[in-house]
């Protein structure tokens, strides 16, 4: 049993999360509290925190053998997780899940060809295809109620003229998990139009108790699309710090492709304390993982009787993976933006609420503005921490807008 009701003390770790000058960047006050880099405060499974001990205390770094040996462990893992019996000779490790998207992109589009991206949207993925000189194409998601999901008409107007189909799956900020059904209609799609679609996964192991994800590998095995899906324990056991991940190919042509790229840039190997982080996580640890993702679902339903009691002008979109979820305060936003009139100073840029709660709550939030322009009414909200620090940060919220 693992205690997630208390979180770890990271300040003077060498965290970008409680880095001081990072927070004051995002927020404008280096004192607030942070709920926004998407890693958590939380614990790792006791099997990675004993393997990396053991390979530290063995006293020598040398050259790790390559990661093969992590593909039949995410197997069995996924397997267990998902369902999801992968073709181990179409699998691969990564440098991380961006590199392993940047990789992709690179590989399998030329410049000027069009990427598209559902909308809001992780910004690195927008980073990725503007320094690969590539086409980037927001399409928003439908948006009523509350809840985010594909818009399907929207969908086949603006994906018309894309090489590459871009998705976070679940998705990053607002939490969704796409229906069986979305996904297969995306694959068909650009099944038609010869279409990659490439699926960041990164979130999908913690999709919470009350609901099920597909894979978008998964979900292709009827419907063989080109498709590369991609995993990572970043997120999962909260070992963001060591950058590797792994991607699951629906061709072998898709597969020599990418690991050709992948040679001709000497990327043979994960680093050392990855491999073992990586073995200790998909051999040992679905304990840890199933434990947290019900510890972080009864976060987000806390977060959510929270907004329904205490604070009504806020509301809490569909989340459903994972430690990130969007809270659309557009209710509030008038009166934020009087106040910001009245207090010009304290808003140096566009990012109009993660300053108000910076500077008011002691806070600090990604504001919409993160994920896309037309996203100002919005805060992502990071629960991966402990109830109390939930809880505190919500009565800070209150207090601030109850000033307004």
């Amino acid at each position: 049993m693992y205690n997630f009701d208390k979180a770890i003390n990271r300040s003077n770790t060498n965290s970008v999360k409680w880095d001081k000058e990072a927070i004051k960047g995002i927020c404008g006050n280096e004192n607030a509290l942070p709920f926004w880099v998407a890693d958590m405060d939380l614990e790792t499974s006791s099997a990675i925190y004993k393997a990396i001990n053991n390979a530290a205390e063995f006293g020598v770094v040398g050259y790790p053998k390559d990661g093969d040996s992590l593909v039949s462990l995410f197997s069995g893992f996924v397997k267990q997780r998902h369902n999801y019996e992968i073709d181990e000779n179409l699998t691969t490790y990564t440098q991380g899940m961006l590199h392993g998207i940047a990789l992709a992109v690179s590989v399998f589009s030329a410049k000027k060809d069009g990427v598209y991206v559902p909308t809001p949207c992780y910004r690195p993925f927008h980073t990725i295809v503007d320094n690969l000189e590539r086409r980037y194409i927001p399409s928003p998601l439908s948006y009523s109620n509350g809840s985010f999901s594909l818009d399907k008409e929207r969908f086949l107007k603006d994906s018309k003229d894309a090489k590459i189909i871009l998705f976070c799956s679940p998705h990053n900020p607002s939490g969704v998990v796409f229906s069986k059904e979305e996904l297969a209609f995306v694959l068909k799609t650009a099944k038609e139009r010869k279409q990659l679609v490439i699926s960041d996964e990164i979130h999908a192991d913690l999709t919470h108790p009350s609901i099920t994800h597909y894979p978008m590998g998964l979900v292709n095995e009827e419907i063989n699309a080109d498709c590369i899906t991609f995993f990572a324990p970043s997120k999962t056991f909260n070992v963001a710090g060591e950058h590797f991940g792994m991607a699951v190919f629906s061709s072998k042509a898709l597969f020599d492709s990418f690991k050709k790229a992948q040679e001709g840039l000497w990327l043979t190997s994960p680093g050392y304390f990855a491999l073992e982080i990586g073995k200790a996580a998909y051999s040992n640890s679905l304990d840890h993982n199933r434990e947290l993702s019900t510890y972080l679902e009864e976060n987000k339903n806390f977060i959510k009787d929270y907004l329904a009691k205490e604070l009504p002008s806020l509301k809490l979109t569909n989340a459903e993976a994972s430690f990130v979820c969007f809270i659309d305060c557009k209710e509030i936003m008038d009166k934020v933006l009087a106040f910001k009139e009245k207090n010009p100073t304290l808003f140096p840029n566009e990012a109009v609420l993660s300053h108000f709660f910076g500077t008011q709550a002691g806070l600090c939030f990604n504001d919409g503005t993160w994920f896309g322009p037309e996203y100002g009414q919005f805060i992502r909200f990071n629960y991966g921490t402990s109830r109390e620090r939930v809880s505190f940060a919500l009565n800070r919220m209150k207090e601030a807008i109850d000033l307004l």
